[in-house]
């Protein structure tokens, strides 16, 4: 079951993931900058870890479509024990 946590002005909607007896999330995001980047990585594993989750997802929504670029602002990052994997989606 996929089910949206809707926003409450703040322009962002997160997905949450339940299959069984596991569940995750999903952040998405906008690319801004590269410092907002870093700042949407520390804010997705606050709150993973406020669900009690180790690993979160962020989806972040980049305006280009050049590969190199996505790979590079892809990954994975640690965060207080919350492992954070970005996956950089391009679009134009």
């Amino acid at each position: 079951m996929i089910s949206p946590e809707f926003p409450t002005g703040n322009g962002k909607v997160d997905l949450h993931l339940k299959c069984r007896d596991k569940f995750g999330i999903i952040e998405i995001k906008s690319f801004r900058s590269h410092a907002g980047t870093q700042n949407g990585i520390l804010q997705a594993a606050s709150y993973a870890r406020s669900l009690n989750l180790n690993s979160v997802t962020l989806a972040l929504f980049v305006p280009v479509d050049d590969e190199a670029v996505l790979a590079k602002l892809s990954g994975e990052h640690q965060s207080d024990g919350v492992t954070v994997t970005v996956v950089a989606i391009g679009w134009t």
